[in-house]
């Protein structure tokens, strides 16, 4: 048996945290330290407190600042090198522990901001982030490549604002990592999918995170595809206003997936307003034409000094009916072809809505089904007539080698009793046997006087041997 152990004393969370609040607050080395590390995730609140992290490689300590000592620190930012002086203390509400940051000194720039900076001052050399490379969106886009993780945050938002606000656009997944040491290359690989699909434009984008987590597209490979990819390309990187190498290389770079959604195109409802409005200028356009034209003649006929000026202005008057006229077929065949046009646009629309594509897509599978029901059905068929032909040849070949087997025990059988003892012995044979058990097969070797039993059929008979002379077998007489 284990011994038992007393009950452990239960206590809230509440009061285990001002336990280990008082236990760092106690402990004099931890009241004043200075740490070294690089400043990352800083954010100054609306009151003036300021919290932000302080990274050493993969290790990370979280800090926090009063407003009264915020306004003695010297500036600085994410990327730089600082050495922060402060005490350890905890952040109940999330069981973390902080450093309750009173004095900063700045060293220099972080590593990965080092880095940041190199790359971009060598890719903006070579001419990728120039304004004149970039290119426009196209205005009415129908398919759209999205590089990301379905499961990336940036990814939800993007899609859920897009089926919103313009569902006729179709997404083609070219679905990668974001984040992750083999994430850069992923992503080199989505991009150049995309390029060679066939869409109107290309999305990159991700949810939230920490510069450092969003570095991975700062690295010189995806800046490089990005720059080459075949299609116009739209940035949504993170959500927050540091930006990326990769947003300068887009054509076009917006700070959330949300905001790429409305970057792209117009909106059904926006569509429809845009086509309102541009009939409505022409109606007007056409109008004020006429109205000037009317004004213009009739200015024209007030001021006339002829006698009969309707007679020298019967050729200009049939001149502006023909020309009212060809403005009117003009303006009616104009507003035709836009009419048209849009009635081609509602249609494509329709052709992409979901609820027709379901319905045909479930059309399709009842077709299907019913061909798989008979194709099983034929299936079974076929399978019940082989086995009942192979049930039929079984037992025929069963019963022929059951016939072969009967006619060589009988063979046997026969072959068997012609050799048994016993049915010898029921022709009137006798075995004879000496008192150990041997069988005489020899007179000879039988002594005269000696017991000898003779087995018949029925019984065994006992005898003595006596001398008697044996039958002549070669000419000469042997006494036994």
């Amino acid at each position: 048996m284990t011994p038992s152990r007393a009950p452990s004393r239960v206590v809230g969370v509440r009061r285990l945290a001002e336990y280990v609040k008082r236990k760092l607050d106690s402990d004099q080395q931890l009241r004043a330290v200075s740490v070294r590390g690089e400043v990352s995730n800083l954010s100054v609140s609306p009151r003036g407190s300021v919290n932000f992290d302080l990274k050493e490689g993969d290790v990370v300590l979280r800090c926090f600042a009063w407003p009264d000592d915020h306004a003695n620190f010297p500036a600085f930012k994410n990327g730089m090198a600082i050495v922060a002086t402060g005490g350890i203390s905890t952040y109940a509400q999330k069981s973390t522990y902080q450093l309750i940051v009173r004095n900063v000194e700045r060293e220099g720039v972080g590593d990965v901001h080092a880095l940041f900076e190199e790359r971009k001052k060598k890719l903006a050399a070579e001419g990728l982030f120039d304004a004149a490379r970039k290119r426009p969106l196209p205005p009415f886009p129908f398919r759209v490549a999205l590089v990301s993780s379905r499961a990336a945050n940036g990814a939800i938002d993007f899609v859920t604002k897009l089926r919103e606000r313009a569902p006729h656009v179709a997404i083609v997944w070219c679905e990668t990592p974001v984040q992750g040491p083999n994430a850069p290359g992923d992503i080199v690989r989505a991009i150049g999918r995309a390029s060679r699909a066939d869409v109107d434009l290309i999305v990159v984008t991700r949810g939230g995170g920490s510069f450092e987590d969003l570095f991975t597209f700062s690295d010189e490979h995806v800046v490089r595809a990005i720059a080459a990819a075949k299609h116009p390309v739209i940035s949504a990187i993170g959500h927050t206003a540091d930006q990326q190498l990769s947003d300068f290389a887009a054509d076009v770079h917006v700070e959330t997936p949300s905001a790429a959604a409305q970057r792209i195109g117009y909106g059904l409802v926006e569509l429809r307003a845009r086509l309102d409005e541009r009939a409505a200028r022409a109606r007007g356009a056409v109008d004020l034409a006429l109205e000037r034209r009317r004004n213009r003649l009739s200015g024209a006929l007030l001021r006339s000094r002829l006698t009969d000026p309707r007679a020298f202005l019967a050729p200009l008057v049939q001149r502006l009916d023909d020309l009212d006229a060809e403005v009117a077929r003009t303006t009616h065949a104009a507003l035709r072809s836009r009419d048209t046009k849009l009635r081609d646009l509602c249609r494509r629309l329709e052709a992409h809505d979901p609820t027709r594509r379901l319905a045909e897509r479930a059309l399709r599978l009842g077709a299907a089904t019913l061909r798989l029901d008979a194709a099983r059905h034929r299936a079974g068929e076929t399978a019940g007539r082989r086995r009942d032909d192979a049930e039929k040849r079984l037992v025929s070949a069963m019963r022929a080698s059951l016939e072969r087997a009967g006619q060589r025990l009988a063979l046997t059988r026969a072959h068997l009793g012609g050799n048994d003892p016993e049915a010898i012995l029921q022709r009137g044979y006798a075995i004879v046997t000496v008192a150990d058990g041997a069988i005489v097969r020899d007179a000879a070797s039988v002594a005269p006087g000696e017991i000898v039993r003779a087995r018949v059929a029925r019984g065994t008979l006992s005898a003595r041997v006596e001398p008697h002379v044996m039958e002549e077998t070669d000419g000469n007489e042997r006494i036994g």
